[in-house]
């Protein structure tokens, strides 16, 4: 029998209106902003068979892709959680379901921007785009800059396996496209090693193998100022190294757009090449009022 699966997430960029509906990959979603300084927005969707594992698996994995993307797009923070499911009857309509499980945030919004988007997203291709945003989005989110850290580093290991070299290559040839302050990079002690290496030891294996480090190598002293401050100031750069990698190496370029194909039906993202064979209308136009 159908139900109503609920996936909460939180988004610390807020939306212009608080209800979107939308396909994307093949699954359609209610989008529903919780108007609320307590509980987490929902994604509710519609599984046909309560007992088909798979359909459940990917509907939530694509429901979890797609707040990476627009994580991405507004550069936000935002996490996701599936919150369990209602509503199980043979004539479900997602326009008139409503969000019946309420979660509390898992993040702080630290003032998030108001009257976004939804309506444009990157385009992912292929399953390493997927991961990296994945993490990216986790890494980002995450109050640990321990654990953001490791994840920001796992996404320069997709394809790569081992990025010291990278590191260091792009700040040779790159250092004016990374957004990263000159005065970060000249606090670090390098100790003579250059960029890639002491990133590897001092943070990726110190973090990794706290408890095991051999005789001259960096152990992290977790309720200490100075590594405090450093683990901070590594966690700020290795996260632009994460993002010039999405967009450079794995080619995050291509965007996706939110349409009512032949200006009506239900909204659907599409690619660049959809919109210039078919006539396409915005499926969602903010009131005046918000174009300021």
């Amino acid at each position: 029998m159908p139900y109503l699966m609920n996936i909460g997430f939180d988004n610390s960029a807020r939306l212009w209106k608080n209800v979107f509906y939308f396909e994307y990959k093949g699954v359609r979603f209610k989008l529903i902003q919780n108007n609320s300084k307590l509980y987490r927005d929902v994604l509710l969707t519609v599984i046909t068979d309560e007992n088909n594992i798979e359909l459940i698996n990917n509907a939530y994995l694509i429901a979890s892709e797609f707040i990476a993307a627009l994580s991405w797009q507004l550069n936000s923070f935002a996490k996701v959680e599936y919150l369990g499911h209602s509503w199980r009857q043979e004539d479900i309509m997602l326009r008139k379901a409503r969000c019946s499980m309420f979660d509390y945030h898992k993040i702080a919004f630290c003032g998030g921007s108001r009257n976004n988007e939804i309506s444009v997203i990157p385009e992912i291709e292929n399953n390493e785009q997927r991961e990296a945003l994945i993490l990216f989005r986790e890494a980002k989110s995450t109050n640990n800059n321990y654990l953001s850290f490791l994840f920001f580093w796992q996404i320069l290991e997709i394809n790569f396996g081992n990025p010291i070299n990278w590191i260091d290559k792009i700040y040779r040839k790159n250092r004016s496209k990374l957004n990263i302050s000159e005065d970060y990079i000249n606090s670090l002690p390098l100790k003579g090693r250059n960029l890639g290496n002491y990133f590897k030891d001092d943070f990726r294996d110190a973090i990794s193998h706290i408890f095991k480090r051999t005789k001259g190598k960096k152990r992290i002293e977790i309720d200490t100022p100075n590594d405090n401050i450093l683990i901070s100031k590594g966690r700020i750069i290795i996260e632009e190294f994460a993002r010039f990698f999405i967009e450079n190496e794995l080619k995050l370029k291509k965007e996706l757009y939110l349409i009512r194909k032949e200006g009506k039906g239900f909204p659907i993202y599409v690619n660049k090449e959809f919109t210039r064979k078919h006539y396409c209308k915005e499926a969602y136009k903010r009131p005046f009022k918000y174009l300021q």
